[in-house]
């Protein structure tokens, strides 16, 4: 036999059961994703899912509804503090917080499954804890759902937030280099296009999104990022070229100058080398700077007729070639030059061991004088046998070591 006391605290403990249960129900209700997935317009995997955990969730309602009328009533009868409750009182009660007393809405019988004798209805009758175990199970399953799809949103949306923004900043770049039909134009338009189309699939379909060609999308969205970034390069390029097209048109017009500096001493030094230096080998004569202007020439009339885009391609391919012909240039002026180098470096040579042959009292010797004025008369005749003067050096070398053998 149930006390006073028993149904007392078995009330208690089911008001605070239900108030933890209206909490969570209020929390899901409120849950990002559940009202994501309400707002959303779904498709595929996630509508399937959606549509199972609203029916499923407007079950729990329907049976939280009868788990608090079954409360009322149990708190209807408790009455006051003061209330007289007799056996009978008691033992209904008792009968409500434990027996079958939550009774669900009743649910047609499909004619095609229903025997002769068979009822039109049926009505499930739950215990309080049975329909508590529902609800829990049901709040877990809508639960999953509403946060997975957060999740999955969230996953999907922010990578492809990025590559939306990127997409609208190269069309913002686009726009101000003006319409053309190079195909940087279309490569932008198809990145756009894709863009659009992830993000219409991440919206509407986020469980399948993640579970199936999610597997591909950061590795697709990465793709579209690094394409989009050689888009957005050319785009620049494009711009600077339309805004600064004079200027850096003046810059490569000023290297040129240079180049055609460093080709006429070349030309001047490979005179001189020639007449003073036999037989020398010499790089070929370069014609960069004056092949360079035709290629000035050419941008300066397609200006009015090519797309930005591929001028400001043009413009700094040219720009790197004007510098590696600039250096060229410089290097081959060095290079038509060395022979003469080469000579004056063993004059210097020469001179400087007849020298330390003089101070030990040794140049004036038939053998040294002999070789040293055969490798003078080679070095400073015209044209310079440079082989046969760099031989007769290192003989003259040779001669003024075995002469003084103490020498280094």
């Amino acid at each position: 036999m149930w006390t006073r006391q028993a149904i007392d605290a078995a009330i208690d403990r089911r008001a605070q059961e239900r108030s933890g249960v209206a909490a969570g129900l209020l929390e899901l209700d409120d849950h990002p994703g559940r009202r994501l997935l309400d707002g959303a317009q779904l498709t595929g995997s996630t509508a399937q899912a959606w549509e199972q955990a609203s029916a499923e969730l407007a079950g729990l309602w329907t049976v939280f509804e009868a788990y608090q009328q079954v409360l009322d009533r149990v708190a209807a009868m408790r009455g006051g503090p003061k209330t007289r409750l007799g056996d009978r009182e008691l033992a209904a009660m008792a009968d409500l917080l434990t027996g079958r007393s939550v009774a669900l809405p009743r649910q047609a019988v499909p004619f095609e499954r229903r025997g002769l004798l068979d009822p039109a209805s049926t009505q499930d009758l739950l215990t309080l804890d049975e329909a508590v175990e529902s609800m829990t199970r049901t709040y877990d399953l809508v639960k999953k759902v509403a946060v997975d799809a957060e999740n999955a949103w969230n996953r999907l949306l922010e990578p492809l937030d990025e590559l939306q923004a990127r997409a609208r900043a190269a069309r913002g770049t686009a726009d101000r280099v003006g319409v053309g039909a190079d195909p940087v134009f279309d490569r932008l338009a198809g990145i756009e296009a894709q863009t659009s189309d992830l993000r219409r699939r991440a919206l509407s379909d986020p469980l399948g999104t993640a579970a199936g060609g999610g597997a591909a999308t950061p590795a697709r969205v990465a793709r579209l990022l690094a394409d989009l970034a050689g888009v957005q390069t050319e785009l620049d390029q494009a711009l600077a070229a339309r805004e600064e097209f004079d200027q850096r048109l003046a810059g490569v017009q000023d290297v040129i100058v240079l180049i055609a500096r460093a080709e006429a001493e070349a030309e001047r030094i490979r005179g001189e080398v020639r007449e003073k230096i036999a037989r020398a080998k010499l790089p070929p004569a370069s014609e960069a700077a004056e092949h360079l202007r035709t290629k000035v020439a050419d941008l300066q009339r397609e200006r009015s007729g090519q797309s930005w885009t591929l001028l400001g391609r043009n413009l700094s391919a040219l720009e790197k070639n004007s510098r590696v012909i600039l250096e060229n240039a410089q290097k081959r002026v060095g290079q038509i030059r060395a022979p003469l180098d080469r000579r004056d470096e063993l004059r210097g040579l020469l001179e400087a061991y007849r020298a330390r042959a003089a101070r030990h009292g040794v140049a004036e010797t038939p053998a040294l004088a002999a070789a040293h004025g055969l490798a003078r008369d080679l070095l400073w005749s015209a044209p310079c046998d440079l082989a046969g003067a760099e031989a007769a050096v290192r003989h003259y070398q040779a001669a003024v070591g075995a002469a003084l053998p103490s020498m280094s």
